[in-house]
């Protein structure tokens, strides 16, 4: 069977569009047309664990059925685990041949490298701000000359764990430090 499948998008947007979603699913000869609101997947999901072999999910376009190329990819892996089949109308996407699974996963390919490709420039930026990436720590460098001391003392790793707030495993590896640094 041929099943339809588009997500709204917000009114005007929907008004710039010049041929309706529904008009183009009911050309692809769909038996069945299934509609999310603005940012719900609900019934995409369900659609797809009713998919059987040999069915087929059409989607007016790429922009229709997700945000992002990998998540067509993923979507494209779900009903290739279930045998189904994906056609993107728009663009002439169809994944009974081999060709469009490639173009797809080099799609999926490309966009993580984008997104590889901001995250690193923001971290650089934010570097460059002099922002630390990643968790504040719990202990700063004002507090090793205490802990060297509360070691000295003979005090356990997991009572200065516990008073500092920390794994014990932390007070270890900072003991280690403050042993190599005498």
């Amino acid at each position: 069977m041929i099943y339809g499948y588009y997500r709204r998008y917000s009114p005007h947007e929907e008004a710039a569009e010049e041929t309706s979603p529904t008009t183009l699913l009911r050309a692809e000869r769909c038996v069945r047309i299934e509609v999310d609101a603005p940012g719900e997947r609900t019934r995409l999901a369900a659609l797809i664990k009713e998919l059987e072999h040999g069915d087929v999910l059409v989607a007016p376009s790429c922009q229709r059925l997700a945000r992002t190329a990998g998540e067509i990819c993923r979507i494209a892996a779900a009903l290739h685990d279930r045998r189904a089949n994906l056609r993107l109308a728009t663009e002439r996407i169809d994944t009974t041949t081999p060709v469009a699974r490639l173009v797809l996963t080099v799609l999926g390919d490309y966009e993580r490298g984008v997104v590889t490709r901001h995250r690193q420039n923001g971290l650089r930026e934010a570097a460059a701000r002099g922002v630390a990436a990643g968790r504040p720590r719990k202990i700063g460098a004002s507090d090793v000359p205490w802990l060297r001391m509360e070691i000295n003392a003979g005090r356990s790793f997991a009572s200065l764990a516990r008073e500092l707030g920390v794994h014990p495993t932390t007070v270890m590896r900072l003991a280690r430090q403050v042993g190599e640094g005498a």
